[in-house]
């Protein structure tokens, strides 16, 4: 499925079929096209949400230091959060300043969380957390579209919906050593 479909199908969830049917047909006014604009910004912050706070995504490679010094905006995904470094194996101290990464090592491993890059209409609606589907993803992005138009208690419903989702989703997956963001109040 793409992001254009699951625009298309949250359209559909709030009652703007009219919409949906225009971005499916091409054919866009210029309020459908600053709405289907808007939605795939939608689109991109409930993914970025999901990444994280609640399904973090986990990489790791191999990162060059000049002088022990590194720039995070080198490793090949957005970074939000560096987890460890190893060298043959052994976790070796390091610390971030800035936007760098410093280690008295020429080479290490690197363990790191991150978030996806935004995504286009025309991509392919892909999360490397298998639990994380299109249904979640459309009640987030409604939530989202209700909350902006000033519908508060349409957006509260849906947040709700999403929120259960999130929580059924996390409690078939194992426990994380972490507290999810505003889910401690």
């Amino acid at each position: 499925m793409t992001v254009k479909e699951i625009i298309c199908q949250t359209l559909r969830l709030v009652g703007r079929t009219d919409a949906a049917e225009e971005i499916e047909c091409g054919t866009l006014s210029a309020q459908t096209l600053r709405l289907k604009n808007t939605l795939l910004t939608y689109y991109n912050s409930v993914i970025d949400e999901l990444a994280r706070g609640y399904f973090p995504l986990a990489a790791r490679e191999e990162l060059l230091f000049t002088n022990g010094v590194a720039q995070i905006s080198t490793l090949s995904r957005r970074a939000v959060k560096i987890k460890k470094l190893l060298v043959d194996g052994k976790s070796i101290e390091w610390h971030i300043y800035g936007v760098c990464l410093h280690a008295d090592v020429q080479k290490a491993t690197v363990f790191y969380e991150y978030a996806p890059n935004p995504s286009g209409e025309d991509d392919e609606f892909f999360y490397p957390e298998f639990a994380v589907s299109e249904r979640l993803v459309q009640y987030g992005m409604a939530a989202e579209y209700y909350l902006v138009d000033g519908c508060i208690r349409q957006s509260g419903l849906w947040e709700e919906k999403y929120r259960d989702e999130i929580e059924a989703i996390t409690a078939r997956c194992t426990v994380k050593p972490c507290v999810p963001p505003r889910r401690w109040i």
